[in-house]
């Protein structure tokens, strides 16, 4: 008889050890925040409990661009404890309706990777934004101690004044501005001139930053045959 107890209670710790398992259980697991100004930067947390009978581990945890999980209280929970993952969304650079993501990595063996969301809407009123046309600009049969030129145009599609902060080229180009600062709607030129040193084939680029509020770095390729 007593034998058989204690056969019993092995198999009945055995199970224990086999079903028992930590649950994460989120509160909700998509936060929408809105509308909000871009620039603003909004600060939202997800909250959660371990549901499950053993300590919940929370392993990792993955994010999209423009979300930063600040640091969580900890990383392990009791059955029944309650958590949260706080998180920072950036709005800057972001126009319209947005989805970010996070993968909360855990050691529920069902919900091992558990995928919050994250969605609003940015609006975005005052910009400066940069239209290049061509983006590549190609130099043939070139005769070195002789200047080449070619030009493009920068188009302002943005609301607010285009400004031109910063370029850098390789030794053998120049670059001349029709103007640094480019109203909304205007389009300017950029004569991009070649003062070839040698005859080979050569592929550089040139780089324009400007205050556009995503891509704030242009890149034009030209190409030396």
């Amino acid at each position: 008889m007593k034998k058989t107890s204690i056969i019993l209670f092995i198999i009945s710790q055995f199970s224990f050890l086999l079903f028992s398992q930590p649950v994460i259980k989120f509160k909700q697991k998509v936060i929408d925040f809105g509308e909000i100004q871009s620039g603003k930067v909004i600060d939202l947390k997800f909250e959660f409990v371990n549901d499950g009978d053993t300590t919940l581990i929370i392993k990792n945890i993955r994010t999209t661009c423009g979300c930063t999980v600040t640091q969580i209280e900890k990383r392990e929970y009791k059955p029944g404890e309650n958590g949260k993952i706080p998180v920072k969304f950036f709005s800057q650079g972001y126009n319209g309706k947005i989805v970010k993501t996070l993968t909360v990595i855990t050691n529920d063996k069902t919900n091992q990777y558990t995928r919050l969301k994250i969605t609003g809407k940015v609006i975005l009123k005052d910009f400066a934004s940069i239209k290049i046309f061509p983006d590549r600009v190609d130099f043939k049969d070139i005769k070195i101690k002789e200047k080449y030129s070619k030009k493009i145009s920068i188009h302002n599609t943005g609301t607010i004044d285009l400004i031109i902060l910063e370029v850098t080229h390789a030794p053998e180009i120049m670059v001349e501005f029709e103007k640094k600062i480019i109203k909304p709607d205007e389009i300017s030129k950029i004569n991009i001139i070649l003062n070839p040193m040698q005859t080979e084939n050569l592929t550089t680029f040139l780089k324009i930053r400007t205050n556009a509020y995503r891509q704030n770095i242009s890149i034009v390729r030209i190409n030396v045959e």
